[in-house]
């Protein structure tokens, strides 16, 4: 029935249907503002055709984005990063246990070690402030306030892929407390992507389709595609590398290939990328995508 909804909502005969989805008034007027439609459906004009994904990845494809995830910035003060990375780890181990909480990454830039990025991903709108209100991130904020060269800052971005929290969710393991497992040395590569204003939709899909396709490589661990709230014309490609050949190969697949291809003309700038080393989780295992 989502898909349903959603793909009427594509069509302007039907905006009725996606503002009500959204809570909003269905109220009709002579041209509808799309101001008012949910972030995934501004800038949709005609309907959008793909081939319908295998049954594995129905539950992460499938429907509207669920989530909230929160990068949070951080700069150390030099000779701190290894205090901080601890202080870090112990929160983030107690917060993927709240009930609000699908993932809580840490990363490490691999340029500037002082550097590191919080990936926050919260189920709810009520889980955030759930978190801070937690015993743990009280410890945590206290221990690292003297370490920060700087405030900190934060970008909000919604779920594109996966699409719900089942495909956010760390195992049922280290949700329940269970040790996070040996260090596996990952590569994670955050790349920013600003769109031409009109081409978020069609941005968007094409990225799925790859997505969808990536997170089936051998070499990578997650894929995921966010959207900022902010500005929809943002998002942020969130790619786990198992080895050091595997963003190699990854360019070397016809899906990837042709996501470049599609998206070449949608570029307002070109594409930023910076690369981290997984901090928590440590184990592979723990960053691998659910239902897969």
């Amino acid at each position: 029935i989502c898909r349903f909804d959603l793909r009427k909502a594509y069509s302007h005969l039907h905006v009725e249907a996606a503002l009500h989805l959204n809570g909003a008034s269905a109220t009709r007027t002579s041209a509808p503002s799309t101001a008012s439609l949910p972030l995934r459906l501004r800038g949709l004009r005609t309907p959008v055709h793909r081939n319908r994904p295998g049954p594995l990845m129905t539950s992460l494809s499938g429907g509207g984005g669920d989530c909230t995830a929160v990068f949070v910035y951080v700069s150390c003060k030099p000779g701190t990063e290894d205090a901080f990375k601890a202080a870090s780890l112990e929160n983030a181990k107690n917060s993927v246990q709240e009930e609000g909480v699908a993932r809580f990454d840490c990363v490490q830039n691999l340029d500037d070690p002082t550097k590191f990025v919080l990936v926050e991903v919260y189920k709810n709108a009520d889980a955030p402030a759930k978190h801070k209100d937690t015993a743990h991130y009280a410890a945590w904020r206290d221990t690292v306030a003297d370490m920060m060269a700087e405030p900190r800052k934060a970008d909000k971005y919604s779920n594109i892929f996966p699409s719900t929290s089942a495909g956010w969710d760390v195992p049922a393991a280290l949700g329940g407390g269970a040790p996070d497992g040996d260090k596996a040395e990952l590569l994670a590569v955050h790349v920013f992507v600003s769109c031409k204003a009109g081409t978020e939709a069609a941005f968007t899909e094409a990225s799925l389709n790859n997505a969808m396709n990536s997170v089936k490589e051998p070499g990578i661990a997650r894929f995921d595609v966010l959207q900022n709230q902010a500005d929809p014309s943002k998002f942020v490609l969130v790619e786990v590398y198992r080895n050091p050949d595997a963003p190699a190969e990854h360019k070397k697949t016809a899906h990837y290939n042709t996501w470049r291809e599609t998206v070449a003309d949608m570029m307002a700038a070109d594409r930023a990328a910076i690369k981290y080393t997984n901090c928590f989780p440590a184990a592979d295992e723990n960053w691998k995508m659910a239902n897969l």
